[in-house]
């Protein structure tokens, strides 16, 4: 169970996540970059590897995939058994088998093509360095303002009872009264000491229960009503969630607001480069073939066509 007041990530997305995250780890021999995280025999999966992909992940992903661990171990696990796999081809030389070799080639012309090309087009379409310039950006800012809505925060700091697996109505009832006492507890003294002496989220409990600001939606569906009725201060009753009981306080709210040009200016740089390059992009090919110089056969295409089926 997910003890952390963020929503869970999904079974698909955790996938997507973890595809991308280690799809690229190169096996290695621990010695070569730190401790192994993952090992089997002479092929092993570094940790530094793991940490620097990691790194790159958003904050938000990166704290919800750390608290999916058998999702974690699966990979790990695929990792190495498609590394061995490769190995054991290599060791047969199925790379030498002709029909192989030809895929392998046609693979090699095709990316060595594709690189020439693309980091052709990016010479010839280059933007300055200095584009867009302020007012260019200011402009733009005015007129993405409706979509610079950003939704009210909450700052939440928590004290979080963990429900032992399988517990029955009597353990739950237990639990539940010790919640009770911790948030009477807590209205009348230090919320972040009896937050860093008593949780059971190791995470939040060194920030004195601290989980910081977010918005409704990326709280537990449990603790919104609760949360998005509290004052700044307030200490609630226990919440019940499918992992354990629940004490808040909110510490703060930030009202919804539109993002201020120095929050938004790194996405509106990136977006109207990225429409800059398009519209480069798209001058260069219509230079290269104007419309009027091709010439397209109809029955010869259709006649592709109907061999294709």
């Amino acid at each position: 169970m997910n003890k952390h007041p963020m929503k869970n990530i999904g079974r698909s997305a955790l996938g997507l996540v973890l595809a991308t995250l280690l799809g690229s780890v190169a096996a290695q021999t621990p010695a070569a970059a730190g401790p192994a995280v993952a090992q089997m025999g002479a092929v092993s999966i570094a940790q530094s590897e793991v940490e620097r992909l990691l790194q790159d992940m958003p904050a938000a992903e990166r704290a919800q995939l750390k608290e999916q661990r058998a999702g974690l171990d699966g990979w790990l696990r695929q990792r190495l058994a498609s590394e061995a796999l490769l190995r054991e081809a290599q060791q047969k030389q199925w790379g030498e088998r002709p029909d192989v070799k030809a895929r392998i080639d046609a693979a090699q012309r095709e990316i060595r093509d594709r690189i020439v090309s693309s980091s052709y087009l990016e010479s010839v379409t280059q933007l300055p360095a200095d584009f867009p310039g302020d007012t260019q950006l200011t402009a733009a800012y005015e007129q993405a303002k409706p979509q610079l809505q950003l939704p009210a925060t909450y700052q939440v700091a928590q004290i979080f009872l963990a429900l032992p697996a399988g517990a029955d109505a009597a353990a739950i009832a237990a639990l539940r009264a010790q919640a009770v006492q911790l948030a009477e507890q807590a209205r009348k003294g230090d919320f972040a000491a009896l937050a860093k002496a008593r949780s059971q989220d190791a995470r939040s409990a060194a920030r004195g229960g601290d989980v910081g600001a977010l918005p409704l939606a990326q709280l537990l569906p449990e603790m919104r009503e609760t949360v998005s009725g509290m004052k700044p201060l307030q200490v609630s009753a226990p919440v019940q969630s499918p992992a354990g009981f629940h004490v808040l306080k909110l510490l703060a709210k930030q009202p919804a607001r539109t993002a201020t040009f120095e929050e938004s200016k790194p996405r509106l740089q990136a977006a109207l480069r990225a429409q800059r390059r398009q519209e480069l992009v798209n001058a260069y090919f219509a230079q290269l073939a104007p419309a009027d110089s091709i010439r397209i056969d109809s029955a010869a295409l259709d006649a592709a066509l109907q061999k294709a089926h």
